[in-house]
């Protein structure tokens, strides 16, 4: 063997652990034999392929990382939703407990969620003042029952009796 060669070897197998620890570890077999010395210099083809596999890996890298990053995005929209339904739910609790609550203080509930909640604050009131009107034993006056429509069944039976067939003038 000639010291060229051996000094050759020894600053490609520097390079190449600066450049991929792992990749010393695949070929520590061929280093530990002595293949590698023996083959002689080193073309381009095989220089180029550890940089080739460190792009590879750098662009698989970036691809975990996005996957990861959207992953953890819809993780955190999904906290965010279950945070959202039980600050929704407890609200609602309240107001049916007969709390008072300024929904706009609670930025984070969407449209509806208010709205369902001003809606369920209304009925809460009302239903208090019907309770608080009958208590006071002052009867309220209830609305009168509709007139019916059609009369159903019976009404069209009974207009099929009653029916009186008018003469129709001659068209002509």
């Amino acid at each position: 063997m000639n010291s060229a060669q051996v000094k050759q070897a020894i600053k490609k197998s520097a390079q190449q652990i600066r450049q991929e620890p792992l990749e010393l570890l695949k070929s520590a077999a061929r280093q530990m034999t002595g293949s590698e010395i023996e083959s002689g210099p080193v073309s381009n083809d095989q220089a180029q392929t550890p940089r080739d596999e460190v792009k590879d890996e750098t662009k698989y890298k970036q691809q975990v990382a996005e996957k990861d990053g959207r992953h953890l995005q819809a993780l955190e929209s999904e906290l965010k939703d279950i945070r959202r339904q039980k600050l929704f739910n407890d609200l609602m609790r309240r107001i049916q407990a007969g709390e008072e609550i300024p929904l706009e203080e609670f930025t984070e509930l969407s449209y509806e969620q208010k709205d369902v909640l001003k809606a369920q604050m209304e009925a809460f009131k009302k239903q208090q003042a019907i309770q608080a009107s009958q208590s006071s034993g002052i009867p309220m006056p209830s609305s009168k029952q509709g007139r019916k429509m059609g009369g159903g069944q019976k009404g069209a039976a009974k207009k099929e009796e009653t029916r009186v067939e008018k003469p129709v003038p001659p068209s002509g």
